[in-house]
Parts: structure tokens; sequence; C-alpha cells
């Protein structure tokens, strides 16, 4: 079953347009930290399937680099200016509340201790690099410096995602994009399922407390 389901991911992804695979690929990346969307999906888990598209597909490995990595600076270019501009607001949000507010003032201490090395690293530790943008906007890291993490950071984290999923794609596509496709949905089911369990636990407890 899980070969033909395999075949099925195959199949799909063979048909796909090159373009809808830079859209998608681009769209997530730049979502990841500009709208957040690294919360829900991480950015490497869609590269790697785009590389792994491009491995055994009619998508250009190198256009798909080099947008990427256009992709990643901007949308972490984006989260900066977020943060540097509404950084309270973020932070008071409901989002900044889900996050926690020892997590920010731990973040901000990383980024005024580490400074570039922790832009940089950052792009490696799941939803870290979703929030560090933010996080170094908010802190007031210099723009230029933040820049320059920020491009050195990107730039190589999507090179070694890319040429990665594009290698295994070669030897081992049909297992490897199957895979990344079911880590995708487990991803999104858990990210929505802890909403629910959360918004229900605060129902209860908000009833509870009237009674």
């Amino acid at each position: 079953m899980l070969h033909s389901l395999a075949d099925w991911v195959i199949s799909i992804v063979q048909s796909t347009p090159p373009w809808a695979v830079y859209l998608v690929v681009f769209g997530v990346v730049y979502g990841e930290a500009a709208l957040l969307l690294g919360l829900v999906l991480p950015g490497e888990t869609v590269m790697l399937a785009g590389s792994v598209a491009a491995a055994i597909g009619d998508t250009n490995i190198g256009w798909l680099i080099v947008g990427a990595c256009v992709a990643a600076v901007m949308g972490d270019s984006t989260g900066y200016w977020f943060g540097r501009r509404s950084g309270s607001r973020i932070t008071g949000s409901r989002f900044g509340g889900w996050v926690g507010e020892e997590r920010w003032a731990r973040a901000e201490a990383l980024i005024r201790d580490g400074g570039v090395a922790t832009v940089v690293g950052a792009r490696w530790i799941g939803y870290v690099r979703t929030v560090t943008p933010f996080v170094a906007g908010m802190s007031q890291m210099p723009t230029r410096q933040y820049l320059f993490a920020n491009v050195v950071g990107g730039v190589f984290w999507v090179i070694v995602v890319c040429v990665t999923g594009y290698a295994l794609g070669e030897t081992v596509g049909a297992n490897l994009l199957f895979y990344l496709a079911l880590a995708a949905g487990v991803s999104l089911a858990g990210y929505f399922g802890f909403r629910w369990w959360r918004n229900r636990n605060r129902s209860q407890n908000t009833a509870a407390s009237t009674d």
C-alpha cells in the first residue's frame, strides 16, 4: 500500500508544471517568517520536496535554488521590518501570548549576545527560524548587521537543503518524496490538533470559572 501511495505522489509531481513547483516553494519559504508559516509547515520540508521534484521531473534545480535564496532573504527581511516597526503589538497579540513572554525574552538575549552568529544559526532550528527576524527587529539589531547575517544564513541554508534533496531524489526519490508529503501532513495535523485541544481546554476552564 505504501508503495502504491508513493507511486501516486510521484505521478502527481511528475505531472506538475515547473512553475507550480516554483510558486509553492518560493511562497512557503518567503511566508515562513513573513507570514509565520514556519510554525505550521517547515521550509526545509517544502524545499526538499521541490528539490526531489527537480531530480525526477522538469523543474530546474538551479532556478529553484536561486528563487528560494531570494525568497528566504526577502521573507526574513519582511519579518525583521515587522518586528522593528510593530514589535510591541506582535508580542502583545495572541501569537505573542502563545510564544510566551519568557521565550521572547530568551530570544532577545540570544540576539543581543550572539548577533550575526545567532541569526545565521537560527536558520537550522525549527520555529526559532520563524521568530528570529521579528526578535531581531524588536531588539533593534542594526539593519546592516542583520541583512548581512540574513543573506549569509539564508543562502547557505537554501543551497545545503536543496542540493541534499536533489542528490537524494536521484537515488531514493519515490520513497523520500512520499515521506516528505507524510511529514508535511503530520505537521499540519499536529498543529491544528494542538490548536483545537488548547481552545477546548480554554473553553472548559472559562466555563468552570463562571460556575
